[in-house]
């Protein structure tokens, strides 16, 4: 049977398209031209849809003889953000993208879990699943509806019970470590924070954020930590530009570096920077959080702590084949960060 790589190479079009095409995902923004390439190709190459398998499943259950071969694993994918929100925050639009791909790779079909106009986690048909992986941070009542799908669950970037569930997370810990000790190797001590003082925490409840937890109390032992460098802002670009506009034109003196805790603040910090001809990184040294391509294709570009969306995903894929053949208890894995130096930090 035809695999989705192979429509997706005569289809021209991404493995992860193929799929949502063929599940019909009612998020996917494609042509209708596209839409019907690639059913077509599927057509052509005898391409059979989870729906049509799990059919034959049902018949072979029954004493019927199907013409294909079992059911794959269905794995449903729920994300902490609504579309608008990932537009904004690529992070978790490209670890989605990851997970796609590693399921993928494994034959799983991956399903998209929407909420409903109650806020409801649903899918768009009746078909069982076989795991969830959890992107983000979710309330006690959204993990409630994954556990009416199945038991086996994992969340990617979030760990909301440990003696419960199986999750994978970046550690935060090393990342900021990597940060100071670039910063203070360059010679820099006045250091700011750009980014939400408290954030979502494991059960979407606000809590301090992790990167500002580890930034403050590393700053704090050294005896170097000032609160009037902290620009508390909501993760998005317009707040970040409003808080560093107004920090400026307040006439504060500048701190000589910047962590930025997350690249989606990264938009708005450069342009209030342009606006008082600020530059990095003659004027102000910057290091981000996530390293996508706001902070890859920065003008200029700025050095940032890669969390390894790949090593997740295979992590969290990992989990579920063992949740599968009942052989894990409940863990979380930590996975390693690396700074990506773009020269955004010189020598004072």
């Amino acid at each position: 049977m035809a695999t989705l790589k192979e429509i997706a190479n005569i289809a021209g079009v991404s493995s992860a398209t193929v799929s949502r095409v063929l599940n019909q995902d009612p998020a996917l923004s494609v042509t209708e031209e596209t839409r019907k390439r690639v059913l077509q190709t599927a057509k052509n190459l005898g391409y059979q849809t989870v729906q049509q398998r799990y059919q034959a499943f049902r018949e072979k259950e029954a004493g019927r003889t199907p013409q294909q071969s079992p059911v794959e694993k269905r794995i449903g994918i729920a994300q902490m953000f609504e579309k608008q929100q990932l537009l904004e925050d690529i992070y978790y639009l490209m670890f989605k993208n990851v997970m796609d791909q590693v399921c993928f790779e494994r034959q799983w079909s991956t399903v998209m879990l929407s909420r409903n106009s109650q806020g409801h986690f649903i899918k768009n048909d009746d078909l069982p699943l076989d795991g969830i992986v959890a992107i983000g941070r979710f309330t006690q009542e959204e993990i409630d509806d994954f556990l009416t799908y199945t038991d086996n669950l994992v969340f990617l970037d979030s760990s909301p019970d440990p003696e419960k569930y199986c999750s994978i997370v970046p550690n935060y810990a090393l990342a900021v470590q990597q940060v100071l000790s670039c910063f203070w190797f360059h010679g820099y001590r006045r250091i700011g924070y750009l980014g939400s003082v408290c954030t979502y925490g494991a059960k979407k409840e606000l809590s301090m954020d992790p990167r500002f937890y580890y930034f403050k109390n590393s700053l704090l032992e050294r005896e170097t930590y000032d609160v009037n460098l902290v620009l508390n802002c909501e993760m998005n670009s317009a707040s970040s530009y409003a808080v560093v506009k107004d920090y400026i034109e307040q006439g504060k003196e500048l701190p000589e570096a910047i962590f930025a805790s997350s690249d989606v603040v990264v938009p708005g910090l450069l342009k209030a920077l342009r606006e008082h001809r600020i530059q990095i990184p003659r004027d102000l040294g910057v290091i981000t959080f996530n390293n996508t391509s706001l902070s890859q294709y920065a003008e200029p570009p700025l050095s940032s702590v890669e969390v390894f969306l790949q090593e997740n995903a295979d992590a969290a894929a990992l989990c579920m084949e063992l949740l599968w053949q009942k052989k894990i208890h409940p863990k979380q894995i930590i996975v390693s960060c690396k700074l990506e130096d773009r020269g955004s930090v010189e020598f004072k």
